[in-house]
C-alpha cells in the first residue's frame, strides 16, 4: 500500500493539509466560534501553508454553514486568482453570510469571476470590501456592481455597503447603468476617477449616508459640482473628500485639489448666510464634511471660533451641531437664530462667503408685524447688547407698522364711552341733588310752621296772664275803696 493511499484512508478529505489548518476549517464546519458568528484570516502567515484542497474545503464548509455571518480574509496578500478560484469553487451560495471583507490581497478579474455566483446566490449580504488591492480595476469594478444589479435582497438587508478603498479604478460608469438595491455607503477613495465620475456620483447621491470620495482627483470644480447636487439632499450625513486617517500619502494624480472655492461652495450648502431663507433652506442632514487642507481652513478655523467648524486629524469638520434625527424644520430654524440674528456670526460667514455685510439688511426681508417677536427672540437667545443692535437697525421698520389714525380714532372713541359714562353719572348726581334739596325744603317748611304755632300759644299765654294781671289790679283797686 502506497503513503499516498495510507494518508488518504487516515485523513480522507482532509489529505495533504497540515494539522493546524485542518483544525482552523474544521472551526467553520463545526462552528466552534459560535459566540462570534465569524471565521477570519489576518496575514499571509495565516494562508501561505493552505493547500488547494484547503481552499476548496473552506469554501465549502462555509456555503453549507448556517450560522457564520462575517468572513474576513484580509491582509492576506497571498490570495490570488487562483487561491480565489479554488475558494469560491463551492462556495457558490450563502444563507447566512451578511460581511465578506477582502481586502489587502493581489486577485483580479479571475478571482473576481469565480466569486460571480455566490454573490448572485447570497441575498442576505450588505457588505463588501475590496479595499487596497490595486488588481481591482474598472473591469473588476464594473463585473461587481454588474452581478449585484437588481440581486434579491432577503432578512434583515435593509442597506448595503461596497468598498474600494485604494484600488485601480479610473471609471466608474457602470453605475450610470446598473443600479444597486439600497446601497447607503459607498467609498471609492484612492482611485482616480476624476471628472467623469464625479458627474457620475453627483446624480447617484440621493442613494448614498456615507460617501467617500477623498483622493479621487478632485478639484474646486468638482466640489462645486457635488455641492450643489447636495442643496436639497436630505440623505447623506457623511462625505469624505479627505481621508484624515489614510495609510499613506496620496499620490499627486489622486490628491484632491479643493482650495478656496471649493471650500465657499460647501460654506453655502450648509450656512447661506445671504439672507434669512437661504439660511432656512440650507443643507441640514449633512453632518460631517472632510475637506483637504488648504490656507482657506485656517481663516475659517479662526473666523468660526469653533462655531461651525471643529477639527478632526488633518481636515475640517463642517457639523450642523443640530443631530442626526433633528427635523428639517427644527434645524432650518436653529441656524437662523444662531448665524443669522447674531451680528457677529453673521457677519463672519459674510466674510467667508464673499457677501457684503450690512448691518441689519437681514430684516429687510420680516414683516414689521413679526419683528416684536424678532427682537424678543434676539434678546431671549443672545441677551441684552445684541437686542439692542437689532432693535437700532427695525426702529423705523417697527413704527411704520404702527397706525397712528387707527390709534387716533381708538382713543376718541375711548374718550367718548367715559363721556358718556361721566355724563350718567353727571344725571344721577344731579337726581340725588334735587332729591336732597326737596327733603331739605320739606324740612325747613316744617320748622316754619312750628315755629308760628309756638309763637300764637306763647302771645296767647302772654294775653290770658295780662288778663289775669288787670283783673287782679282792678280787684285790689275795688277792694281799697270799699275799705
Amino acid at each position: 500500500m502506497t503513503n499516498n493511499l495510507i494518508k488518504l484512508l487516515a485523513f480522507g478529505e482532509h489529505t495533504g493539509i497540515s494539522k493546524g489548518i485542518r483544525e482552523r476549517i474544521d472551526n467553520v464546519r463545526q462552528l466552534r466560534q459560535v459566540s462570534l458568528n465569524r471565521f477570519a484570516l489576518y496575514s499571509s502567515s495565516q494562508t501561505e501553508r493552505f493547500t488547494d484542497q484547503a481552499w476548496r474545503l473552506l469554501g465549502r464548509y462555509i456555503a453549507n454553514n448556517t450560522h457564520l455571518e462575517d468572513m474576513s480574509l484580509s491582509n492576506c496578500n497571498l490570495i490570488t486568482d487562483q487561491k480565489m478560484t479554488l475558494l469560491f469553487s463551492d462556495l457558490s451560495s450563502s444563507k447566512s453570510l451578511t460581511q465578506l471583507r477582502l481586502s489587502g490581497n493581489e486577485f483580479g478579474i479571475d478571482g473576481v469571476r469565480s466569486m460571480i455566483p455566490f454573490l448572485q446566490n447570497s441575498p442576505n449580504l450588505f457588505e463588501i470590501t475590496f479595499d487596497r488591492n490595486n488588481n481591482i480595476n474598472t473591469e473588476c469594478f464594473e463585473l461587481v456592481v454588474q452581478t449585484l444589479h437588481g440581486r434579491p435582497l432577503e432578512g434583515r438587508t435593509l442597506e448595503f455597503k461596497l468598498s474600494f478603498r485604494n484600488c485601480g479604478i479610473t471609471n466608474i460608469s457602470a453605475l450610470d447603468t446598473y443600479t444597486l438595491p439600497n446601497i447607503t455607503q459607498l467609498n471609492l477613495s484612492g482611485n482616480n476617477i476624476g471628472r467623469e465620475g464625479c458627474i457620475t456620483i453627483s446624480n447617484l447621491l440621493s442613494n448614498f449616508e456615507y460617501l467617500d470620495l477623498s483622493d479621487t482627483g478632485m478639484g474646486d470644480e468638482e466640489a462645486e459640482l457635488l455641492a450643489t447636487s447636495l442643496k436639497n439632499n436630505t440623505k447623506l450625513r457623511t462625505f469624505c473628500l479627505e481621508n484624515p486617517q489614510r495609510d499613506n500619502p496620496p499620490s499627486p494624480q489622486t490628491r484632491n485639489n479643493i482650495t478656496e472655492r471649493g471650500y465657499k461652495a460647501f460654506l453655502k450648502l450648509t450656512f447661506d448666510v445671504s439672507s434669512i431663507e437661504n439660511m432656512y433652506k440650507s443643507n441640514h442632514t449633512l453632518r460631517a464634511l472632510y475637506l483637504p487642507e488648504c490656507s482657506f481652513r485656517q481663516e475659517c478655523k479662526h473666523k468660526s471660533n469653533k462655531s461651525w467648524y471643529s477639527k478632526h486629524g488633518d481636515s475640517i469638520i463642517i457639523d450642523s451641531l443640530f443631530g442626526i434625527n433633528s427635523d428639517p424644520g427644527a434645524a432650518g430654524r436653529a441656524k437662523v437664530i444662531k448665524y443669522q440674528l447674531n451680528s457677529e456670526n453673521r457677519k463672519r460667514l459674510c466674510e467667508l462667503e464673499d457677501i457684503e455685510y450690512i448691518p441689519g439688511s437681514n430684516f429687510a426681508d420680516i414683516e414689521p408685524l413679526l419683528l416684536p417677536r424678532i427682537l424678543s427672540l434676539i434678546g431671549r437667545e443672545h441677551g441684552q447688547s445684541e437686542f439692542y443692535t437689532a432693535l437700532i437697525h427695525t426702529a423705523p421698520d417697527l413704527m411704520s407698522c404702527v397706525d397712528t389714525s387707527g390709534m387716533r380714532k381708538d382713543l376718541i372713541a375711548q374718550n367718548s364711552i367715559q363721556m358718556v359714562e361721566l355724563t350718567r353719572q353727571l344725571a344721577a348726581l344731579s337726581a340725588k341733588n334735587d332729591e336732597l334739596s326737596g327733603i331739605l325744603a320739606l324740612r325747613e317748611s316744617c320748622d316754619s310752621r312750628h315755629l308760628t304755632i309756638e309763637g300764637s300759644r306763647e302771645m296767647a299765654e302772654s294775653g290770658k296772664k295780662r288778663q289775669r294781671s288787670l283783673e287782679l289790679r282792678s280787684k285790689d283797686v275795688n277792694k281799697e275803696g270799699h275799705d
